[in-house]
């Protein structure tokens, strides 16, 4: 976001975020140290957000390359009943699209079980070491 906000577009939300890895990058930070927030709003609010989240996540990825995302996942299902289903489901597509890190209950075994399979199943967990020591850890 900028200080307009929030924009409601895939192509506002990329711009602002290739212009601050710019700015950063102009600075000194090393590009593969930033982490890009797609700023995820309530699927409550507009039924499109969780395109809208999924997309920018993919387009961040794929224009600005060695950048990191990052994002709040319970955003996306507030204001609405059975947020952990909605939460879970998210996370299972936003890795597919690109996310690198998520903030999370890491006490929620069913997120976390999602998390691993997700990141296996994307590409995301070479020779599925990941996985493999998660379930080997319970």
């Amino acid at each position: 976001m900028d200080d307009e906000g929030i924009p409601d577009s895939v192509d506002g939300r990329v711009k602002i975020a290739k212009h601050l890895v710019d700015s950063l990058v102009k600075d000194g930070v090393p590009i593969e140290d930033i982490y890009i927030d797609p700023m995820i709003q309530p699927v409550a609010t507009n039924h499109n957000n969780g395109v809208i989240a999924l997309d920018t996540i993919s387009r961040i990825k794929s224009e600005i390359p060695n950048v990191r995302t990052v994002c709040g996942l319970s955003n996306i299902s507030f204001g609405l009943p059975g947020r952990k289903m909605i939460n879970r489901a998210f996370l299972v597509l936003a890795i597919n699209a690109g996310l690198d890190a998520a903030i999370l209950d890491p006490l929620d075994k069913e997120t976390m079980h999602l998390l691993y399979a997700a990141k296996l199943l994307s590409g995301q967990d070479e020779f599925c070491l990941g996985y493999i020591n998660a379930y080997r850890k319970g």
